[in-house]
């Protein structure tokens, strides 16, 4: 899968062990997102795991809701598509432009924002 949340939670990609601290809402972000990819990481072989593509949903919701101002709207996409996927057990949310739009703007932050180890 090409997208990063879907990535960081599925393959744990994103390992994302340690955050920026120039802001404790980015420190608070960046830890989420490497919980969840840590978490979540079974789904890239089992997307088919209803239950499992629920609590990922749900988890990207809480993203959302935590995400710095200047990405909020991007998380927020992400997690619909997330939620769409739970509702209909169909990922092709997660192939739609918007989606993909948002997928970019957050790598790009989580890039600049959040230091891997």
């Amino acid at each position: 899968m090409r997208v990063l949340l879907t990535t960081a939670f599925a393959a744990g990609i994103l390992t994302l062990s340690a955050c920026s601290t120039h802001a404790s809402s980015t420190a608070a972000f960046c830890a989420a997102v490497n919980k969840g990819s840590v978490e979540f990481a079974g789904l890239q072989d089992d997307p088919s795991n209803g239950q499992l593509v629920g609590k990922a949903a749900r988890a990207m919701q809480h993203l959302a809701d935590i995400a710095p101002s200047d990405i909020k709207s991007a998380m927020q996409a992400e997690a619909s598509s997330y939620r769409e996927w739970a509702k209909t057990g169909n990922n092709a949310a997660l192939t739609q432009n918007a989606f993909t739009v948002a997928d970019d703007q957050l790598s790009t932050w989580l890039h600049l924002n959040c230091k891997g180890h």
